[in-house]
């Protein structure tokens, strides 16, 4: 279960520009030059691709370095962006081949008859350096053996022995002679009893301590580090194997296989564990780690090398990447997994060696930390950088693109000039005056420049809802005399207190720049990536939304007109919905006539924007009640739970609380397991292990029949990542089961969504993205595709002409 990241789709108008009158004024002989002038808060320390830590560093990074495989937009036949779709295309590489069946044995541990293990990457023969040098698939090699150089532990190694990119014996080599903890399965590529029994040992607890290591099982399931070995063997038991015997399990922790095998309480439940996980031979070492300290290593070991020919690299992973599709194109996974790899130059990279300062073991490099150390083979190399201050990049002239006609028309941009400004006031000045070209709009002024024809938004993954409380024992146990609570255990009255928001005004009075929400997913959350399917987007996830929200789709000319209309509001039946409620609950004796309705709204911290979220929602709510039976007796508390708002509200110690789930953008189908499971979902009372659904999917049942089957959500959830979703299952199959879980969380009202979450930036008027529908693949374009409407001649002019300062309203 691989945890994926996305991101999405916005809308924006275009502009007027400043002034039409400076470009008459222009000289004829001028000669165009346009700079593209950014800043960053925090300046860049170093853009080593092998040291790297963080974001920061990668800025530099991003403008010198090419790659072999990269997204593109998707264009229609007028030469216009197809919406959210995309193409994986080469760029640095002009090749690629499964080659695994050539490199089968033991040497690199590839089984007859395995793909996806072993590709030979065909590089370009006018790769060159910025002064000219130029680059082969030694260069890579060379690169990879540094990158892995157990004399530098360099801080990016882990990227080719951790995670999807796994080069054989990248990490034997990179840990040699280093004494440590390990997961057994990247000690050991297969498994040999007779010889490892002793050696392995059983954790299920997560790294830490003196074992500071974990099992791969854990890293596949995404357990969170709160997992203890308890915790997780009651995971396995809840959802997987109902028979597992918790208390032996504990005891089997630390255990040798060995000693596992030799006692008959701890072999019945290891056979039960393996029963359940093992597709594939080797998968015993998936539960264990050991302890080990590597033999020395040449890197010949290494599963990088140049192939028959000077521009061929071959790199043979421990992993299955399928980096091509079926019919031999590029698959998502080139780009998004394996873009390219490391490359530093390599008489530059030598002269920075820098030795064992005293008191200390490794080697560090001061590569690529300022203008004289830094090489370049992307679009653009280092000219000038001041620490804290600004660097500037120009454009290379010996990069391959400029005189590829694949990228005609594209990088107009001559000059970056990026200043450091710390404090966002201070940057907004300068947007101001036209000294930068994009900047995000503040809370401060959101209100007079979210409208701006230069505003553009952006939506993050995050959907954020209002979670109402499940745990009915709680809400009772809370209650006192004429104080009632339990009234929240009725889904009429949930559902009453969703219709009774009006999400667009929430948006628009609430957040800088979010837009109403109404589903689980926004337009971020793709179900096949591979083809730049967005779940939101589809029929199915339409019409779950018309069900849930009473659009009755019979009364529009289409579902996409029903679900454009959507809104979410509607007080009159809120209102009906409120008064059967209460007359269920009057009935049944869960409240008295006299009693007053208080909720409680818990937060982790009570500010302006909570107290705003807050506001609107009890104003929202008193409306619902007037001229109904709770008229003047419903009543608000807001607490601050501080930093245990979320566990607090899970344990059902007050009522209402905003939270929501970000991640997993790539993947809808694992990601409902946030209200889903127990262990992640706010309404912990809600037993989706006993709410039933029947559901029918077509197509998979015995010979090609419909399979229709009545299962507890759970179970269904766990038939899609499970079972079905080892490959077994194509997306648009898929999709129907992830439709249908979504409607069974939103018709209970548990989690009722209320805003997509968005930021909104404003971008000069001297440039232009190609599109201001955010791509999940390309963004706006970036510096690739971004344009401008005026050089940096014109643009002083034009600047000038407004006094210096530019108004953006």
């Amino acid at each position: 279960m691989k945890k994926l990241f996305g991101l999405f789709l916005v809308i924006v108008a275009f502009f007027t520009v400043v002034s039409c009158g400076e470009k008459e004024n222009k000289p004829d002989n001028e000669k165009k030059v346009y700079t593209y002038n950014t800043y960053t808060t925090i300046s860049p320390s170093n853009w080593n691709e092998l040291t790297y830590q963080d974001n920061n560093d990668t800025q530099i990074m991003s403008y010198i370095g090419s790659s072999f495989f990269q997204f593109n937009y998707k264009f229609d036949d007028k030469g216009e962006i197809v919406p959210g779709e995309f193409v994986v295309e080469y760029g640095a590489a002009t090749k690629l081949e499964d080659v695994s069946s050539q490199y089968v044995g033991e040497q690199w541990g590839i089984e007859e008859g395995a793909t996806n293990r072993a590709w030979k990457i065909t590089l370009r023969e006018d790769l060159k350096w910025d002064d000219g040098t130029a680059i082969s698939a030694a260069d890579f090699v060379y690169t990879m053996s540094e990158q892995l150089n157990p004399l530098f532990q360099n801080y990016r190694a882990d990227s080719y022995y951790v995670g999807s990119t796994v080069i054989h014996n990248a990490l034997q080599y990179a840990k040699q002679g280093q004494p440590g903890w390990f997961a057994a399965d990247t000690i050991y590529a297969t498994y040999v009893p007779e010889q490892q029994d002793s050696e392995i040992i059983f954790r299920l607890a997560p790294s830490g301590g003196e074992v500071n290591a974990q099992c791969s099982f854990r890293d596949s399931m995404g357990f969170p580090a709160s997992y203890d070995a308890a915790l997780t063997a009651k995971y396995l038991n809840v959802y997987y194997i109902p028979t597992l015997n918790l208390e032996v399990v504990a005891e089997m922790e630390g255990k040798t296989m060995a000693e596992i095998k030799a006692n008959e309480a701890y072999k019945a439940e290891w056979d039960k564990i393996i029963g359940w996980w093992q597709t594939e031979p080797n998968e015993e070492l998936d539960f264990f780690v050991t302890y080990t300290a590597f033999p020395e290593m040449s890197f010949d070991q290494v599963g990088i090398f140049v192939g028959e020919k000077a521009n061929e690299l071959v790199v043979i992973l421990d992993k299955e990447l399928p980096l091509l599709k079926e019919d031999g194109s590029l698959s998502y996974h080139a780009s998004y997994e394996f873009s390219s790899l490391p490359l530093v130059k390599r008489d530059k990279y030598e002269a920075n060696k820098v030795a064992p300062a005293q008191g200390s073991k490794l080697w560090t490099s001061t590569y690529n930390s300022d203008v004289d150390t830094t090489a370049s083979w992307g679009p653009y190399r280092l000219t000038s950088f001041q620490t804290g201050k600004q660097y500037i990049l120009e454009r290379n002239p010996n990069w391959f693109g400029y005189n590829d006609p694949q990228y005609a028309g594209q990088y107009q941009t001559d000059r970056i000039v990026c200043d450091t400004i710390g404090e966002w006031g201070t940057a907004w000045l300068q947007f101001q005056k036209g000294n930068i070209d994009g900047i995000g709009i503040d809370v401060s002024i959101a209100d007079d420049y979210k409208g701006s024809d230069r505003a553009y938004f952006t939506s993050s993954d995050f959907v954020a809802s209002l979670q109402l409380q499940s745990n009915v024992a709680e809400l009772k146990a809370r209650e006192e005399e004429g104080v009632n609570k339990s009234i929240l255990g009725y889904v009429e009255f949930r559902q009453a207190l969703s219709l009774s928001i009006d999400r667009a005004e929430f948006a628009r009075k609430t957040t800088t720049s979010s837009l109403a929400g109404f589903g689980l997913f926004n337009s971020m959350h793709y179900y096949d990536v591979e083809n730049g399917k967005v779940y939101r987007n589809e029929d199915v996830a339409k019409q779950v939304l018309c069900d849930v929200y009473g659009v009755d789709v019979s009364k529009y000319d289409s579902l996409d007109e029903a679900h454009d209309a959507i809104t979410g509001y509607n007080l009159p039946l809120a209102k009906e919905l409120l008064e059967q409620a209460y007359a269920k609950a009057l009935a049944a004796g869960d409240i008295k006539a006299t009693d007053v309705v208080r909720l409680t709204l818990g937060t982790g911290a009570i500010n302006e924007v909570v107290t705003r979220r807050f506001d609107f929602i009890k104003a929202s709510w008193t409306e619902l009640v007037k001229g109904t039976s709770l008229d003047g007796r419903l009543e608000f508390e807001v607490e601050d739970f501080s930093d245990a708002w979320a566990d607090d509200f899970r344990a059902g110690k007050y009522d209402v609380c905003m939270g929501g789930w970000t991640g997993a953008a790539w993947n809808p189908g694992y990601f409902l397991l946030a209200y889903l499971s127990p262990d992640y979902m706010y309404s912990t009372a809600w037993d989706t292990s006993s709410q039933m659904l029947t559901f029918t999917m077509p197509g998979v049942g015995e010979d090609g029949a419909d399979y229709t089957d009545t299962k507890s959500l759970m179970d269904w959830y766990d038939l899609l990542n499970g079972e079905w979703g080892q490959g077994r299952l194509e997306e648009s199959k898929r999709l129907l089961l992830i439709a249908a879980l979504e409607k069974e969380v939103l018709k209970v009202y548990y989690s009722v969504p209320l805003y997509n979450e968005y930021s909104a930036s404003l971008i000069s008027y001297q440039t232009e993205y190609i599109s201001y529908e955010y791509n999940t693949f390309m963004g706006y374009g970036g510096i690739r595709y971004m344009t401008y409407n005026y050089s940096d001649a014109e643009w002083e002019r034009a600047v000038a002409e407004e006094d210096g300062q530019l108004n953006y309203k």
